[in-house]
């Protein structure tokens, strides 16, 4: 088992301020379990930066929440990090991502309702490590900005980090009442 230490406890100075600033920003938007940041919590400045990111993804980004969870289900299928399906699937469904897509997403059907097919296909060539054709940058750039365009591609590469984290760390699925 690679589950790495719970530091919490043992935390002190810095690294507790870092912790109760974490839990707070978290608990401040109804996120009730610290997932991925307790073993991230062994490296306290890391965590904090890493965390800092994902809250301006989940929290500050450009990019309307359907689609923010869409790219991050998608994640999760592709790579097979049930924690990440199991902590955004509700989440997925209240941002008012279609359950016929979030059954399609499960399923690797593809063949998407629009925006969700020219995000897809961003994430694909995200994921493949491709340049994105200069036509369908055009069409996300046209419906996203071209800050949302960026995020969509950057989002990718944090959920795959945090999919790491949570797999080779082996972090439980979250229950409620978790620090």
């Amino acid at each position: 088992m690679a589950a790495l230490p719970d530091p919490i406890p043992d935390l002190s100075g810095e690294g507790r301020r870092i912790y109760d600033d974490i839990l707070a920003r978290r608990k401040a938007k109804g996120v009730n379990h610290l997932g991925p940041y307790v073993p991230l919590l062994n490296h306290p400045e890391l965590a904090k930066d890493i965390e800092r990111l994902g809250y301006f993804y989940k929290f500050e980004s450009k990019l309307p929440r359907d689609v923010y969870q869409f790219i991050v289900l998608s994640m999760a299928v592709r790579s097979g990090v049930s924690f990440v399906w199991a902590d955004h699937v509700a989440a997925a469904r209240a941002a008012g991502l279609p359950d016929a897509v979030i059954d399609g997403i499960k399923a690797k059907a593809g063949g998407y309702p629009a925006p969700f097919d020219d995000v897809q296909a961003t994430t694909d060539c995200a994921f493949r490590f491709v340049s994105i054709p200069a036509d369908l940058q055009e069409r996300v750039i046209a419906r996203f900005g071209m800050h949302g365009f960026i995020e969509i591609v950057t989002l990718c590469g944090f959920y795959t980090m945090i999919g790491m984290v949570n797999v080779c760390f082996d972090v439980p699925l979250p229950h409620h009442g978790e620090h």
